[in-house]
């Protein structure tokens, strides 16, 4: 009866210290964005000289601005986001208002994402 005790308090316990919190302080959901070249990419010409790039930049930067956007980088050929959002409703939302994203310029994937693991990026 001990042993069984033991097990199920242990059992209990590891869930409680495991569990993972999947929204930010500010009650929002994590999400990850994967930008890639659409099929109206124009490889002759420079990333700046891309229709609809100068939205893209534009609309990127309205969503930082609103603390939408935790982290952005790339790495080879693929942009990456951290996003900010009430549901994958509203990340869908947000990313495809983008000109770039809905003339092609872009493709994108949004991947739910739950960080398991908080620290910060200077």
């Amino acid at each position: 009866m001990k042993t069984r005790f033991l097990i199920v308090a242990l059992i209990a316990f590891s869930n409680m210290s495991f569990s993972q919190d999947t929204t930010s302080t500010d009650g929002y959901e994590y999400f990850i964005v994967l930008y890639t070249v659409g099929e109206n990419w124009d490889t002759t010409i420079q990333v700046n000289e891309q229709l609809y790039f100068d939205e893209h930049s534009l609309h990127l930067a309205e969503l930082r601005k609103a603390k939408k956007i935790s982290i952005g980088g790339r790495y080879s050929d693929t942009g990456m986001l951290l996003l900010k959002a009430k549901d994958e409703t509203d990340a869908q939302n947000l990313i495809t208002k983008d000109s770039a994203i809905e003339h092609k310029l872009f493709k994108v994937e949004l991947f739910s994402f739950d960080p398991f693991y908080n620290g910060c990026i200077e």
